[in-house]
């Protein structure tokens, strides 16, 4: 199995996401776990323009200084206190929630004679990660007292546990939040992050509120599309990532199973409609590789028609050209099926780099 990714699609992406933001007084971190910080594509999120990365492991992190790139990266994930040395060392800045991984963070500052940068991130509905708005004056002033910590900012998430939509309405009480949260503490915040792919609807429509001036990206830019609102993003290219597996058994089948169903490999229970005859082809590429249904064939007249764990059974009755043992099939990739392939050890990388013009 191949995951093949379009670099300079990407990078069109980026400066797409980046222009219109700009437009709006907004910068953008782009996020690339789902990409496991892979250097080649950071390059091309950079070579549109993107000034910072944000990332969610220190792993991916340290793959992205190990390949010689110097920009600044904002670590995601709430930095764990087996890790703050390596947060310290390798990202300009973390989002945090935690007195003690503040106090943590700040020894590992001193030790390295460096200064960390400090994004508070306040709980905002979620019920993920962030403290509670109520809690989020004392722990700005803790990191204004620690040494090596500079505070430069807020941060909120949703949508990412409980499905909480970013709107209008909670994104104009988060913005009224720290302006209040300014007026107490008497500073101004130099980064105000209010959310990720989802609130670029927002950005389009001139209606993000104008006191957040950062957005944290992944899909947006690797992908052109916001998925939670199935819509795709202006001027992106959505054909950046696809997945090409090999076929391994072409053979005419009933296409009902023969004998008493339960559950699958997978725990799943599905019904299975008497097609008769079908003529069926297996992939050397299953559920342990990546998320199957996430994956859309290019060739037409191809339907997936499930997978387990090493095999992935596609109807080809209908493909053209008719598909043999020995052919590689081409899917289009969405974002859960590349978070799952990228870091599979059975999956090959690679990349494309034509020069293609901008989406329309």
């Amino acid at each position: 199995m191949r995951i093949v990714a379009d670099l300079e699609k990407i990078t069109a992406n980026a400066r797409a996401t980046v222009d219109q933001c700009a437009r709006h007084g907004i910068s953008v971190a782009a996020v690339t776990k789902c990409v496991c910080g892979e250097p080649e594509i950071v390059r091309a999120i950079l070579a549109g323009g993107v000034r910072e990365i944000g990332e969610s492991r220190i792993d991916n992190v340290r793959r992205i200084r190990d390949a010689g790139i110097d920009c600044d990266i904002l670590m995601l994930r709430l930095p764990a206190l087996s890790q703050v040395d390596d947060v310290v060392a390798l990202t300009t800045s973390s989002l945090n929630s935690e007195p003690r991984a503040l106090r943590a963070l700040s020894a590992a500052a001193v030790r390295q004679g460096k200064t960390h940068e400090v994004l508070v991130i306040v709980e905002w509905g979620d019920r993920r990660e962030g403290v509670m708005p109520e809690d989020a004056a004392a722990l700005c002033r803790l990191t204004n007292e620690l040494p090596g910590l500079e505070l430069t900012g807020l941060a909120c998430s949703l949508n990412c546990l409980c499905g909480v939509l970013p709107t209008q309405g909670n994104m104009q009480d988060f913005a009224d939040f720290v302006e209040r949260l300014e007026g107490e503490l008497g500073l101004r915040f130099k980064t105000v992050s209010g959310g990720h792919t989802n609130n670029l609807q927002f950005v389009a429509s001139g209606c993000t509120p104008r006191r957040i001036d950062h957005l944290r990206v992944g899909e947006g830019i690797l992908f052109g599309r916001d998925s939670i609102c199935d819509v795709s993003l202006p001027g992106t290219h959505h054909d950046t990532f696809k997945v090409c597996a090999e076929v391994i058994e072409v053979k005419e089948k009933p296409s009902a199973p023969d004998g008493e169903t339960g559950p699958d490999a997978f725990m799943r229970t599905r019904d299975w409609p008497d097609l008769g005859l079908r003529r069926r082809a297996i992939l050397a590429m299953g559920e342990v590789d990546l998320s199957v249904q996430w994956i859309t064939p290019t060739r037409p007249g191809v339907t997936i028609v499930g997978a387990s764990s090493d095999h992935t059974v596609v109807d080809v009755t209908d493909a053209d050209p008719p598909v043999q043992v020995g052919d590689e099939l081409e899917f289009r990739a969405d974002y859960v099926a590349v978070a799952v392939g990228w870091g599979s050890r059975n999956a090959h990388r690679a990349f494309v780099q034509e020069g293609v013009a901008p989406a329309t």
